[in-house]
């Protein structure tokens, strides 16, 4: 029964997400900032540290403001949602300030779901952080909790040659809708979605979503465009579905990563594009009741429900909430004029690609690396990448204004944690690659083996096991060490990713060389940071249904300091023995997983011959010696 209290809350949520709906067309921003929440954290907050509201209390609530508690005590990690990864000059000169002013190791985080985060925050200004986030047409609301999280899209969209249609308005009208809905504040778990524009190949990490809404566009006689002549046989729970023409998407369902990894499955061949958000709130609404959920946090995720009753079962339980709900137009959510409008810099008579100074070989280096021609001629998209994805105050600015310079005036984060930037002339490539010098942001390789993707691991989060961002680093200095190696193009393509515990932030089951945090005892029974090592995962150059997870190589930990070693070792297995044109998959799957797994046993027993107190006893960037030291994370509250 309920209670009259969470009754009330449910009219006051509402309230506010009726509120929330009537002022986003003209927000600055996809998602309104409410200072009243702001207010409320305050209130709240200065209740919490009186004593008078308990943790169990206070933390739910806490988490839906994005404010996130650390590893380390008495500071928070606050997480602006980036919907889309949209991010205007504007708001990289907040961030600026905010890192600058709040920040103190003076650093924003892009993540792998395209936020920024900002940790080492004490509560008591956070809500400062977040007004200053609200000038700007940016907010943390619902960036955590068992709530709907920041949605995915391309880096791409609208400038993609390969895209059916831009997906950005529909996935603006799909977060206003979500955000402060009565259904979405107190899901089972966390709920994970993505829109993309492309059915070729995935820019989103579409498998491992939740919900993916998938471009189409359906010309007569029912069949979908989907721009590789490709289409699958799933059901529609709607007759005039099955003749719709037009707009739509192929709606995905129930993928995860964690300790039991699954790739979405196809929901709907097809769903018009004034159902889709029909198909959100049923299938929310399912999430929401599913009681079996919420018997155990660890398990109460949409992936493990489908485990449960079969994707049949859970496409009739859906099928029958959309019985109950009745139209929803997507169009007045779908105008966000303040925060996706894009100028393009007029072009001159040069639309080469490379500029007017391609005779550098570094700068030809760097376009070859990081430039990208868009669909319309003469405009190109340029690759940043940040190292590990951190920014700096100075590179906030310095990034701001070459988005106004340069660019169509925004820049997009991306899950490799790197950033975009858009309506870049090519005569003036040049002068982009000497303003990111000058901030030390113009690496090349943001599409190469050297742009390593990690998690904050023990840097930060409570459930990290292992330093992940150390080894990241240590990965970097050992490729860069390579001569030959790194030459060979199919070591170019590899994909390494690692995370500090199983639960995957840093997306390492998708990789082809992954490693989650672990740890081993040493002879002495101390114990030494480790890694589980996974190979031949797989999205981003094939379609939804080409995504692969890692196959895990079992009862093997791989000391930290020797993790870089391995990827050196299986790098030069492959280059050796790799036919001609074989990706590193293709390559895996031919070979096996034998000699690999050889290699890794070996390491191994270098953790079980070690001396005590030696180098194998200090994770990376640590001068303690190791000890697994895991507190209890906030994703379950």
């Amino acid at each position: 029964m309920t209670s009259p209290s969470s009754t009330n809350q449910a009219v006051d949520q509402a309230e506010i997400h009726q509120r929330s709906r009537e002022l986003a067309p003209s927000s600055p921003g996809i998602i309104p900032f409410l200072d009243d929440e702001v207010q409320r954290l305050e209130a709240e907050s200065g209740r919490f540290e009186s004593g008078e509201l308990d943790n169990a209390q206070f933390t739910p609530f806490r988490l839906r403001q994005g404010v996130y508690g650390q590893r380390q005590p008495d500071v928070q990690m606050i997480r602006v949602k980036v919907p889309g990864g949209i991010l205007t000059s504007e708001a990289l000169d907040d961030l600026g300030d905010i890192t600058e002013r709040y920040a103190p190791l003076k650093k924003g985080h892009i993540t792998t779901r395209e936020n920024i985060q900002i940790h080492h925050i004490p509560l008591a200004d956070c809500p400062a952080v977040l007004r200053l986030l609200g000038e700007v047409g940016l907010t943390s609301r619902e960036a955590c909790g068992n709530t709907v999280r920041n949605v995915v899209g391309p880096a791409s969209a609208g400038v993609c040659a390969d895209e059916i249609f831009d997906p950005t308005p529909y996935l603006t009208a799909y977060v206003r809708f979500g955000v402060r809905h009565p259904i979405t504040q107190n899901f089972p778990r966390k709920f994970k979605s993505a829109f993309t524009g492309c059915d070729s190949h995935d820019a989103v990490a579409a498998a491992i979503q939740d919900l993916t809404y998938v471009a189409q566009i359906r010309e007569e006689n029912g069949v979908a465009d989907s721009r590789d002549g490709s289409s699958t046989s799933v059901p529609t729970p709607r007759q005039e579905w099955d003749s719709a023409t037009g707009k739509g998407f192929k709606v995905f369902v129930g993928g995860g990563t964690s300790i039991m990894p699954r790739l979405a499955k196809p929901l709907y061949e097809f769903v018009p594009e004034s159902e889709y958000l029909r198909v959100a709130l049923a299938i929310w609404t399912v999430f929401n009741n599913a009681d079996i959920l919420r018997k155990n946090r660890m398990m109460a995720r949409i992936k493990v429900l489908i485990d449960k009753i079969g994707l049949d079962a859970f496409r009739e339980l859906v099928d029958a909430e959309l019985e109950k709900i009745g139209p929803i137009d997507p169009t007045p959510l779908m105008t966000a004029e303040e925060i996706e409008r894009e100028t393009p810099p007029p072009l001159s008579g040069q639309t080469n690609g490379v500029g007017s100074n391609g005779s550098n070989p570094a700068y030809s280096r760097w376009v070859e690396t990081n430039v990208v021609s868009q669909q319309q001629e003469g405009y190109h998209l340029v690759y940043v990448k940040p190292v590990r994805g951190d920014i700096t105050p100075e590179q906030f600015h310095g990034l701001a204004d070459i988005v106004r310079r340069y660019t169509g005036g925004r820049a997009r984060s991306t899950q490799e944690q790197n950033l975009a930037l858009r309506w870049v002339p090519a005569d003036r490539l040049h002068d982009v690659w000497e303003a990111l010098n000058a901030l030390d942001l113009a690496e090349t390789g943001a599409h190469h083996i050297s742009n390593v993707v990690s998690c904050p691991g023990t840097d930060s989060c409570k459930l990290g096991i292992t330093a992940s961002m150390g080894l990241a680093k240590a990965v970097r200095e050992e490729i860069s060490t390579w001569n030959g190696l790194l030459e060979d193009e199919g070591v170019q393509k590899i994909r390494i990713k690692m995370s500090g515990c199983p639960n995957g932030c840093g997306l390492h089951h998708i990789a082809n060389i992954g490693f989650h945090g672990a740890a081993v005892k040493g002879p002495d029974g101390q114990q030494i940071p480790a890694y589980e090592l996974f190979l031949g995962g797989n999205y981003g150059d094939n379609r939804v249904e080409d995504s692969r997870i890692g196959t895990r190589i079992p009862k093997i930990k791989v000391p930290a300091k020797v993790a870089p070693k391995i990827v050196t070792e299986i790098a030069s297995y492959y280059k050796s023995n790799r036919q001609s044109g074989e990706e590193f998959n293709q390559f895996l799957e031919r070979v096996g997983l034998e000699e690999v797994t050889a290699v890794a046993a070996e390491a191994q027993r270098v953790a079980e011959t070690a001396d005590s107190g030696s180098d194998l006893y200090f994770d990376w960037e640590r001068t303690n010696v190791y000890k697994l030291e895991r507190g209890e994370g906030e994703c379950m509250v």
